[in-house]
């Protein structure tokens, strides 16, 4: 379980390092007349410094394993996928009872929604910590897939692919259920 949820996570990871670079060759694209300026180029090398080095930098800060944008937009997804099965659980619980719940989390008492919200967030961010987080345990099996060959990479990018969809798909069925049991 802990190195298929570290796969997803690493998956994950790629396609927000890859939006990344696609984003970047379109920004690059706009924004090029503006490197092109003199006065702006000759600035930035007295500095010591050229737009291709600060592009440089943004990128590998952007992607850094350990703080970047990247790993903190697939911290929020890995998240919310488990928070997306939590809701599903939540709605077949409904379904399974006969009876609807949300409105005692959402409508009668801020207390309710609270500890609503709060257990939403904090079973996925345990999960997390156990399986990913806990002594930087990501980063030892992203050093590892990064050693998978081309192929198995690209059969874990479809399973990981498969099992996001399957969760979406999963809360499609959840509202589904609970809208015709519940009417």
């Amino acid at each position: 379980m802990e190195k298929v949820w570290n796969k997803v996570y690493y998956n994950i990871y790629l396609f927000e390092v890859n939006t990344t670079y696609a984003f970047r060759t379109i920004l690059n694209f706009i924004f090029s007349p503006i490197t092109k300026i003199n006065f702006l180029k000759k600035s930035l090398e007295k500095k010591g410094s050229s737009f291709k080095h600060i592009d440089d930098i943004a990128l590998k800060v952007s992607n850094n394993r350990e703080y970047g944008k990247s790993i903190n937009f697939a911290n929020i997804q890995i998240g919310g996928l488990l928070v997306i099965l939590e809701y599903c659980l939540f709605n077949f619980l409904q379904a399974l009872l006969g009876k609807s719940l949300i409105q005692y989390v959402w409508e009668y008492n801020r207390i309710y929604t609270l500890c609503f919200i709060i257990i939403m967030l904090l079973i996925p961010y345990i999960i997390n910590n156990k399986l990913l987080w806990e002594n930087d345990k990501y980063l030892k099996y992203f050093e590892e897939f990064d050693q998978d060959s081309k192929h198995v990479r690209y059969k874990w990018a479809w399973i990981s692919l498969g099992i996001i969809a399957s969760i979406i798909l999963l809360f499609i069925l959840s509202l589904i259920v609970t809208i015709k049991v519940l009417g």
